[in-house]
């Protein structure tokens, strides 16, 4: 189909596939979330929400699928807007020294890979889909584009470590799920456990962490966003302090990009385990 049409064609999907599930599990924890973090006062307007969200996240993942056909290293700046300060833009385009992309599963972070890859290179921390076949389609589809992917299962060390550091790379890391063994900081008002792996990076190799997101603003449109300025650990905290006080400032700023954007956010996560929805009409 023509590219314009993948993202209209998933969204409803991922929409009507929603609907069609609204009474399953999943789905009421997506309209929980919702209403624990905040952002709607009724469930009717929860529901919209999350419903928006599956769709964005399903018709994205087919625009990915198409995007490197329109969108490329050579004219990405004419679909994509940035949102950030001079020096966050230096360390993002201007490769000096290896960078942590903390982000979540917000926007189109799969589409945003092929503006990242255009200015050096890019790793990504991801998990490898289960069904093999659906894995090799990707491939063969060229999705994520130039990006090395880390397999989760096999952790972030070794060799890859050694290529991110030489080739002076950014490594993406989405650090926004339910962490049984992460640290305690506050999302949108309530304590949750998060993953510590970007503050634990940093403070092993000194590498600055951007915290952002990819949004769709419309058709092929994308808005590049990092909050505030590069992020650089106090020397003077010890380890565990400097661990927690790191992870709470990118939970802070990653809440920052999500209020912009709620309906592409992925919602359907059990982010807010042990805390009731608040009663609502």
């Amino acid at each position: 189909m023509p590219v314009r049409w993948a993202y209209p064609f998933g969204w409803g999907l991922g929409a009507g596939a929603f609907s069609l599930c609204r009474g399953t599990k999943r789905a009421r924890t997506a309209v929980d979330n919702v209403l624990i973090a905040g952002f709607a006062r009724t469930r009717a307007e929860a529901y919209r929400i999350a419903r928006h969200s599956m769709g964005h996240f399903v018709g994205h993942v087919c625009e990915a699928l198409r995007v490197s056909e329109t969108v490329t290293r050579e004219n990405w700046r004419d679909h994509v807007v940035l949102e950030m300060d001079a020096e966050s833009e230096r360390l993002l385009f201007r490769p000096t020294c290896p960078i942590i992309l903390a982000t979540g599963h917000l926007g189109s972070w799969e589409a945003g890979i092929t503006a990242i890859t255009s200015a050096r290179p890019f790793f990504a921390v991801a998990r490898l889909m289960d069904n093999p076949f659906l894995q090799r389609f990707l491939n063969r589809h060229n999705f994520r584009g130039g990006a090395t992917v880390i397999p989760k299962q096999h952790g972030f060390r070794g060799d890859a470590m050694r290529r991110w550091r030489t080739q002076n790379a950014a490594l993406a890391v989405l650090f926004d799920q339910y962490a049984s063994h992460g640290v305690w900081v506050p999302f949108f008002g309530h304590k949750v456990p998060v993953y510590t792996s970007p503050a634990r990076l940093h403070l092993s190799t000194g590498a600055p962490i951007l915290v952002g997101g990819f949004l769709r603003t419309g058709p092929l449109r994308y808005k590049m966003v990092a909050v505030g300025a590069p992020i650089v650990a106090d020397p003077a905290l010890p380890h565990d302090e400097a661990v927690r006080a790191l992870t709470a400032e990118l939970v802070s700023r990653l809440e920052r990009v999500i209020r912009m954007a709620p309906e592409q956010y992925l919602w359907l996560h059990r982010r807010f385990r042990g805390i009731p929805a608040p009663e609502v009409s």
